[in-house]
């Protein structure tokens, strides 16, 4: 195995984990990924994780890599929220959720921040596929009600004002019944009320 047949071998992924890499090379010897690192060939992201130089170029690149570094995990809050277009700016940092503690890392690849919710809410997502591999992200109904949990202070319609929702894009995008049931299965009160809020200011900033 040289260091060309190594990059070729993982740069299939956006992001390869010391773990893959002895069990595809048995005997494998870590101070090569050290030597490999100095020299510019990969990017050590966090913890035993690595990337080829310059694979990671996508925003889905992203998503995949924080679902792999910090486990279990899927992409919500305001990165998902971004991707489907309801909040209007671009997000910097990728957000998900976890039902491990609260957590974020800065790393060469960019910055991932992890929100913790327990093991029952933990669901509402799918695959996203990119390049023939699948990345947990948050329907946009749980990305919203992820985000409504988390942030309790939203308390009237001038704070959704304050948020700068896209209320056009979610009219058309949301899928009410979906909503109602996800959010019942938070078994929240305050989460509940919140929605109530929502849909009020979401009535109201429709085009009339």
């Amino acid at each position: 195995m040289n260091l060309l047949e190594f990059l070729d071998r993982f740069r299939k992924t956006p992001a390869f984990s010391v773990r893959e890499v002895e069990q595809i090379y048995p005997g494998f010897e870590r101070e090569n990924l050290l030597n490999w690192q100095k020299k510019g060939h990969i990017v050590r992201i966090r913890n035993g994780w690595y990337s080829v130089a310059g694979r990671i170029a996508s925003e889905e690149h992203l998503y995949w890599v924080a679902n792999k570094i910090y486990r279990p995990s899927y992409v919500s809050l305001e990165t998902a929220l971004a991707y489907y277009g309801w909040i209007p700016e671009a997000v910097f940092t990728v957000t998900s959720i976890s039902t491990r503690k609260t957590q974020a890392f800065d790393t060469p690849a960019g910055r991932f921040r992890y929100s913790s919710v327990k093991p029952s809410l933990f669901f509402g997502y799918r695959l996203l596929k990119t390049e023939g591999y699948g990345t947990k992200i948050a329907e946009p109904e749980k990305a919203l009600l992820d985000f409504l949990y988390l942030h309790p202070k939203i308390a009237t319609i001038a704070d959704f004002e304050a948020l700068r929702f896209n209320p056009d894009q979610m009219s058309v995008d949301i899928n009410w019944e979906k909503l109602n049931v996800y959010c019942a299965l938070f078994d929240s009160i305050p989460l509940s009320k919140r929605v109530q809020i929502f849909k009020t200011y979401l009535y109201y900033a429709e085009p009339v």
